[in-house]
């Protein structure tokens, strides 16, 4: 009885440090962001807004096996929900719902991955190292001068990493004239 109050009591101590130790400024907020066309319903992007961290990131660009289980965290960090078709990144996604995440490889080369319907699509993005430091993962998007025509963009770090999305919903169409 003493043994095992002794092994409770300790393991409440490390449990009490774990928690004091918690730092609640890198934790990682939730975020959802929503496009709202008339006609053709939202497009919604929820996602968990990971701190930057720059020596972890360092680290995986130099060590293949660091890299591997950082994306396996990045793999799934939020959702995509469509109401319409849309093309992003010159990729044809159908409406629907999909796991989202990010990956990239040790060049900067980054991707935005959307799992869905048991099949997975990966979506090169334009990358810059030339922002200025964001301290949390950032997704947004945004019109852009086409009437179809919008932007998806990642910020972490000095990263931008974008996409163009393209709404067919919204592209120019004839329209047929009654006689």
């Amino acid at each position: 009885m003493k043994r095992s109050l002794s092994l409770s009591f300790a393991f409440s101590l490390l449990a009490i440090q774990v928690v004091l130790a918690h730092d609640p400024r890198t934790v990682a907020r939730d975020f959802t962001h929503s496009l709202a066309i008339e006609g053709a319903g939202k497009l919604t992007i929820s996602y968990k807004s990971l701190h930057y961290n720059e020596t972890a990131y360092m680290a995986a660009k130099t060590n293949e096996r660091t890299l591997v289980n950082l994306n396996r965290v990045w793999k799934k960090i939020g959702k995509l929900d469509s109401d319409f078709d849309v093309v992003i990144g010159g990729i044809q996604i159908a409406k629907g719902s999909y796991d989202m995440g990010i990956g990239f490889d040790a060049s900067d080369n980054f991707k935005l991955l959307l799992v869905g319907g048991g099949k997975e699509t990966a979506i090169p993005l334009q990358t810059a190292l030339d922002g200025p430091v964001v301290g949390y993962l950032s997704l947004d998007t945004r019109p852009s001068n086409d009437t179809d025509g919008f932007t998806f963009e990642g910020r972490y770090g000095k990263i931008r990493a974008s996409a163009e999305i393209k709404v067919p919903y919204l592209a120019s169409h004839d329209h047929k004239t009654e006689k």
